[in-house]
């Protein structure tokens, strides 16, 4: 396979590709939007002199990301980088909060400490388009084909393992991917089987268990005190509560990346897990695949919820759900009033059931807390 219609842009790609982009005037008022205070032909002159990925990533990434960082959140930090090498290759599992900055932040984190960015799984719901396209390939995405006829499933996901697995094992490049298909909504960071099952479709040897620990697969957790998200999702968790389908609106993606990118995000926290690849070796008593796959959903899951940073916001909003002063220790007075100011003012902005919509607003700060007690 020679995956041309999904990997990311090559360096001898980028000279052209940057030239494409600059023609798109959409790209244009958003870079200007983003630098307002710099002459559009500046960032021009800068863009077209970049010559090859790390470059880009370097130039034109990171101080956008720096900007942003400054002005929608108070702060990024991170943990367990000690957990990972440089020189060697993961299949980073993450947590999915936020479309574009999940990925994002840990690439950041990683090219400051000196490390090799990973490459970026992006689904093609995404990519609708052309000049986001562009930018994402040139920014080490490739495309996750989702939109894709029931019969053509298979050969996608087959596609895709053959993508990942060559990657790591034969280019020694890092990966990052959701650990589920779309964003947890509801705060209750779960990883899909299937996923699991996909990884293994390339794998070279009849045991899944050396085809799983060939990938160095590394549990990722990205915490942020305030989702920008929060209540554009709550509409659609609430209709899945009910048991009812849920039709997104045009552009609701597009809508919901920008909204993550610009909106206040408070304190943020990546946190880097301890590789699974010694711990499979438990797994080899089990007798079935699904057995195996689902133990090490398992392995992936607890390692999430307890390395989730938690904040104040999540346990004042545990506490304010079950109405109770369990972990008052963990807030001031002072954070309980700013968050429920937070929660009043947002709120107003949706309509509907007052007491459902305060409810699931809650659920969704609150289920990292659960997810951590599970295992306490």
């Amino acid at each position: 396979m020679n995956f041309e219609d999904i990997r990311p842009y090559r360096d001898e790609e980028v000279s052209e590709k940057v030239r494409q982009l600059l023609k798109a005037e959409q790209f244009r008022e958003i870079i200007q939007k983003i630098y307002p205070e710099l002459p559009f032909d500046k960032f021009e002159a800068k863009l077209l002199s970049i010559q090859n990925i790390s470059q880009f990533q370097k130039e034109i990434i990171v101080p956008i990301l720096d900007k942003l960082l400054k002005n929608s959140s108070e702060g990024l930090d991170f943990r367990g980088i000690e957990n990972i090498e440089k020189g060697k290759a993961y299949l980073f599992v993450s947590t999915h909060r936020d479309i574009v900055l999940d990925s994002a932040l840990m690439n950041y984190i990683l090219m400051q400490e000196g490390f090799e960015t990973a490459e970026i799984a992006i689904g093609d719901n995404l990519m609708t388009i052309p000049w986001v396209v562009d930018l994402v390939k040139l920014n080490k995405s490739f495309i996750v084909k989702r939109d894709v006829r029931k019969e053509e499933k298979v050969r996608a996901s087959i596609e895709l393992s053959n993508y990942i697995n060559h990657t790591i094992q034969k280019e020694n490049k890092s990966i990052w991917i959701a650990q589920r298909s779309g964003r947890s909504k509801d705060g209750d960071d779960r990883t899909n089987q299937s996923l699991i099952k996909m990884f293994n479709l390339a794998g070279t040897s009849e045991i899944a268990l050396d085809n799983l620990q060939a990938l160095n697969i590394c549990p990722i957790a990205v915490s942020y005190e305030y989702n920008p998200c929060d209540i554009l999702t709550i509409p659609e968790l609430i209709k899945k509560e009910k048991g009812e389908k849920y039709e997104k609106a045009p552009l609701e993606d597009m809508q919901h990346m920008a909204k993550g990118i610009e909106g206040t995000k408070g304190r943020i926290v990546v946190s880097f897990g301890k590789p699974i690849s010694d711990q499979l070796e438990a797994l080899k008593v089990l007798k079935s695949r699904k057995e195996i796959f689902n133990g090490i959903v398992r392995l992936i899951d607890e390692q999430i919820h307890q390395n989730y940073f938690l904040m104040p916001t999540n346990y004042i909003a545990h506490d304010l759900l079950n109405g109770k002063s369990e972990f008052s220790d963990k807030y001031s007075e002072a954070e309980k009033e700013e968050f429920k100011k937070y929660m009043t003012a947002r709120l107003k902005e949706v309509e509907g059931d007052s007491d459902l919509i305060q409810h699931t607003f809650l659920k969704m700060y609150a289920n990292p807390v659960d997810n951590q007690l599970a295992k306490a």
